[in-house]
């Protein structure tokens, strides 16, 4: 030992290099036994406890430790500011209860944490719960029993159903431990919100940034990467079909693509399969994925469009509004146009000026041939008119029964005399009475023909009758 006043001080040494230094065999702390360890120690005049200082013999880190001296495995608390005052590691100035790396970067902050004795748990950092209002501490750890749920955790007392996980492929799990999406929501729903009032008007296109309140499927852009600010883009929302795609629905919402299918357009499916969907053209397709009108539907079905309306006082359940000063007095409007195959059969529609309704069917000549002549009285002699009572109602009408006028005019009778659905139920057969007009057209211009030849024949006997008067009068006179 060597002591210098004013000078440096050796212990172990005899060239002390500053004021104090000690110098001794290097040695890792012990955990067990209690003999002599490290370089240095506090030790009290009363109580079990040391603080010892060391520098270790297999590695260049230095140590101390704080432990029982009469048996090291006995390991005591180190406290650091017990009573205040902030700690720094890499910094002079640390500015919080702990500050790790210095403000310039210079030094990293960064801190490791081991996993710990317990088999399958990683790291662990804990949150005590507040003074007040808090009920529960939280914790952050990494835990796993294997590489399918090994996952880094957020949670609190009550459990991981109160909090994150995320997993090593990157699913991330909100009330789920097992997460089987990039976000898996277990236990509750989302909301957003950014001030939007009920005054607020509605929110501007995005384009190359998210707006608020706004989810968008990105795209690449041509490449291979997340372009932000590319005009591709895909995102479905889907409910169910996890083991058979007939029982899910979802909704497509495409970005722009080389493909047609996907351009543009919103889908929606039920059962698996594709029900609705929008074209960047605007137009609307129900049961087609190719719809070339503003609305366009096709089915399979009996029925394809069915309106119901339970209001006491219908104002039009449907209303169709030409609502143009165009082509009036040089053109027809049609509202609805019927066709078979794409060939026209008739429509509904205004003549021209739009002052009255016109209800059409196709006779053009040159879809015709053929051209017959008919008895239009005879036909008409055989159809049985009666008056007649509605069940339903009590109404009396004047009309036909539909299976007979089907036995003299087929054309104007749809459907076949005591048919059923299915169900059983009756298959009612209906008359278009419009068929029978040219039927009557051709009655009237016989009898017009029979009328005019009664008329000459009464002419002819008016004629025979004055000149046999005459020749009577002849007579008497003679006498």
């Amino acid at each position: 030992m060597s002591f210098y006043a004013f000078a440096q001080t050796g212990i172990g040494t005899t060239a002390p290099v500053n004021k104090f230094q000690i110098e001794a065999t290097t040695a890792n702390p012990a955990s067990s036994g209690s003999s002599a360890n490290g370089n240095l120690r506090l030790s009290g005049s009363s109580g079990s406890h040391i603080l010892d200082f060391g520098l270790s013999s297999s590695s260049t880190y230095s140590w101390l430790q704080a432990r029982s001296k009469s048996d090291y495995t006995t390991l005591y608390d180190l406290a650091f500011n017990p009573i205040g005052g902030k700690v720094g590691i890499g910094t002079s100035s640390p500015s919080s209860t702990l500050t790790v790396g210095n403000a310039e970067g210079t030094i990293g902050g960064e801190i490791l944490l081991n996993p710990t004795t317990t088999r399958h748990e990683g790291g662990q950092i804990v949150f005590k719960k507040s003074l007040e209002g808090s009920t529960v501490d939280w914790t952050v750890d990494q835990y796993g029993t294997n590489t399918a749920n090994a996952r880094f955790r957020i949670f609190n007392g009550i459990g991981e159903g109160n909090g994150i996980a995320i997993l090593e492929n990157g699913n991330v799990g909100f009330g789920t431990a097992s997460p089987s999406a990039r976000i898996n929501i277990a236990g509750g729903g989302m909301r957003i919100f950014s001030g939007f009032g009920n005054s607020t008007s509605r929110p501007a296109l995005n384009t190359g940034s998210i707006g608020d309140y706004e989810i968008r499927g990105v795209g690449a852009g041509g490449g291979s990467s997340q372009g932000d600010g590319a005009d591709d883009g895909f995102l479905r929302l889907s409910a169910g079909g996890g083991t058979n795609s007939n029982t899910q629905a979802s909704i497509d919402l495409s970005g722009y693509s080389n493909v047609s299918d996907m351009n543009r357009n919103i889908v929606m499916r039920t059962a698996g399969t594709e029900r609705f969907r929008i074209n960047a053209d605007g137009n609307v397709g129900i049961g087609t994925a190719s719809p070339s009108r503003k609305l366009h539907i096709q089915t399979a079905d009996n029925t394809s469009v069915y309106i119901e309306s339970t209001t006491s006082d219908n104002n039009g359940m449907v209303l169709m509004n030409a609502n143009t000063n165009q082509n009036w007095t040089t053109n027809y409007h049609e509202y609805l146009i019927f066709q078979k195959q794409s060939a026209n059969l008739g429509y509904i529609g205004t003549s021209v000026n739009g002052t009255e309704m016109l209800y059409t069917t196709v006779s053009d000549y040159r879809l015709k041939n053929d051209l017959r002549n008919f008895k239009g009285l005879d036909l008409i002699n055989k159809i049985k008119i009666y008056d007649f009572a509605w069940k339903a109602t009590g109404s009396r009408m004047h009309g036909v029964m539909a299976h007979e006028l089907q036995e003299v005019i087929p054309y104007a009778v749809s459907g076949f005399k005591d048919d059923t659905n299915a169900d059983g139920s009756p298959k009612i057969q209906a008359v278009d009475y419009g068929k029978l007009t040219p039927v009557l057209v051709k009655a009237v211009q016989e009898q017009e023909q029979k009328i005019n030849q009664l008329k000459k024949e009464k002419e002819a006997l008016e004629k025979t009758l004055r000149l046999m008067q005459r020749r009577l009068l002849k007579l008497e006179k003679k006498k």
